[in-house]
């Protein structure tokens, strides 16, 4: 019995060191860029080393091309109460687009007692002057409250500013601005 054994353990340490030394021998002895690559990706490729190149290589141009068509995707939204003036007044609220973004705000006044006569989206909050979204006159009698969109592409960070004029001073009213903006990732 303890001679079978012998030999069970003999045979099984024999086997081990045939295909250990097998392996090494085998990875000494060939180079990846000496088997040979049957090119059928079109990388350019007659070995496995410049075929692991290529792939890696093909990865990376790939990649470069979907980051490039990325783009975030922002909420915009503020949110404010004023009181209502019969001139044309800035209502203290503003939002702030991100640079090379594609953007859509709506800006809305709500009104408790008298509708707004005019909204307007301005590049500044000292003067409507610099107006970039306009609704003047009121549409509807119904409805409770009125806006104003504005789309845009933006170069640089951009700050808009909400102004709004209602047919009577005095009265509270709310004001949003909500939208979204689309940055490119890279």
């Amino acid at each position: 019995m303890k001679t079978n054994i012998k030999i069970i353990i003999g045979v099984a340490i024999g086997i081990l060191i045939s295909v250990a030394s097998c392996y090494v021998l085998a990875e000494t002895l060939i180079n990846s860029k000496n088997v040979v690559y049957e090119d059928n990706s079109n990388l350019a490729a007659d070995n496995v080393q410049e075929a692991i190149d290529g792939t890696c290589s093909k990865i990376d141009t790939r990649l470069s091309d979907i980051e490039d068509k990325l783009y975030t995707v922002k909420k915009i939204y503020a949110t404010g109460s004023f009181v209502s003036s019969t001139s044309l007044i800035y209502t203290g609220l503003s939002v702030t687009l991100p640079a090379n973004s594609y953007c859509s705000v709506t800006a809305g006044a709500y009104f408790n007692y008298t509708p707004p006569t005019m909204i307007v989206l301005s590049s500044s909050s000292a003067t409507s002057q610099y107006s970039l979204a306009v609704m003047d006159g009121f549409y509807g009698s119904d409805a409770a409250y009125s806006t104003v969109t504005y789309s845009t592409h933006t170069i640089k960070e951009m700050t808009i500013y909400l102004w709004a004029k209602y047919y009577e001073n005095n009265s509270r009213n709310n004001v949003t601005i909500d939208g979204f903006c689309a940055t490119k990732y890279k």
